[in-house]
């Protein structure tokens, strides 16, 4: 098509020049010289009009921004992120810390945020992650960097297309970390659900161990329980509950109950108590061993103070499965249970 237009133009210009000024080779010289040299002077302009767009529209330093908003506890979330293993969980390059042929380094952690180094070649771009809270289960995450342009006018369309690239990478990593972090299972390591209390008159005992209490040492206290029961005609309405507290390092506060029926009459070794009934309590269900219940207790109560909830009761683990008839400890099913409101 080109070929064609400059075709076109000297067959036009000769048609010209041999038709109308003939007898006059030196002026159409002159006329073609004058042509061309308008066409150089319009390309030096439109190349100087372009050098000027970039230097006009293209800062000397260009900012970097990409940002979310995540439904979840910050404290969960900066927990998280804390652990360097925990990145690879939700990154979503093929390996950690790579991402279209960038590498992201955490080069310093500090109160909700964290100093992250982007390599993209031989260039090194210093960045920062915030965490900022809205709401006890609302935050956003802010990340953010500052590019310096280069006075060369092509180096500087590279370095805007670099950090434009950046920008949707960092766009890339933070909408892959938010399908990960809106679960909260994948926080703490269990589901955790919001519920209502439906058992709300308990028989319970308590008593002190010098050791941490065994699966019979707690099985006693429940078959005491489940007698007491018995003698007074009531009806058991549900699994065990158990709560233990550690007090010091070689002393064990234990405390059993069962749902029943009704109140019983409070003795020297039994006690009443009471949960208000369809009052809000969450609820977590697991399977392992003492090892597992315990780690998940402790991410249990995490989940309740990043969330702010607050508590009239104590924890308390509902015995699923009887531990005596099923001595293997991965079978065992329990339910954890934490009224709040």
């Amino acid at each position: 098509m080109k070929c064609q237009i400059t075709a076109f133009f000297i067959l036009w210009f000769d048609n010209i020049c041999t038709e109308y000024l003939v007898f006059t080779p030196y002026f159409c010289q002159s006329l073609f010289k004058l042509i061309m040299k308008k066409i150089l002077i319009g390309l030096v302009l439109l190349l100087a009009a372009a050098l000027a767009a970039v230097y006009l529209f293209i800062p000397g330093k260009i900012k970097i921004d990409a940002s979310i908003s995540l439904k979840a506890a910050l404290p969960g979330v900066s927990r998280s992120l804390i652990n360097d293993s925990n990145w690879s969980k939700w990154w979503p390059g093929k390996a950690p810390f790579i991402y279209n042929d960038q590498t992201y380094t955490i080069a310093g952690k500090i109160f909700n945020a964290f100093d992250i180094d982007i390599q993209n070649g031989k260039d090194t771009l210093n960045s920062r992650m915030e965490l900022i809270l809205i709401k006890a289960d609302t935050m956003t995450i802010n990340w953010s960097a500052e590019l310096q342009t280069s006075n060369n006018p092509f180096q500087r369309f590279s370095d805007y297309q670099k950090a434009k690239t950046t920008e949707k990478n960092m766009r890339a990593i933070l909408n892959s970390m938010k399908a990960y972090m809106k679960r909260p299972e994948n926080i703490y390591g269990i589901t955790i659900k919001e519920t209502k209390v439906i058992d709300s008159v308990l028989v319970s005992t308590r008593r002190s161990f010098e050791q941490k209490p065994s699966a019979e040492d707690i099985n006693a206290m429940i078959q005491r329980l489940r007698k007491y029961i018995t003698q007074n005609n009531a009806i058991e309405k549900n699994s065990p509950m158990l709560n233990v507290l550690k007090t010091d390092d070689s002393h064990y506060e234990v405390m059993t109950a069962i749902p029943v029926d009704r109140q019983l009459p409070n003795t020297n070794e039994f006690a009443s108590k009471f949960l208000l009934k369809g009052g809000y309590i969450l609820e977590a269900q697991i399977q392992g061993g003492p090892a597992t219940i315990e780690n998940s207790l402790k991410e249990f109560e995490n989940y309740r103070a990043d969330y702010k909830y607050d508590s009239p009761a104590m924890p308390y683990q509902l015995l699923v499965t009887d531990r005596i008839k099923e001595p293997d400890t991965t079978k065992w099913i329990t339910k954890l249970y934490y009224p709040v409101f």
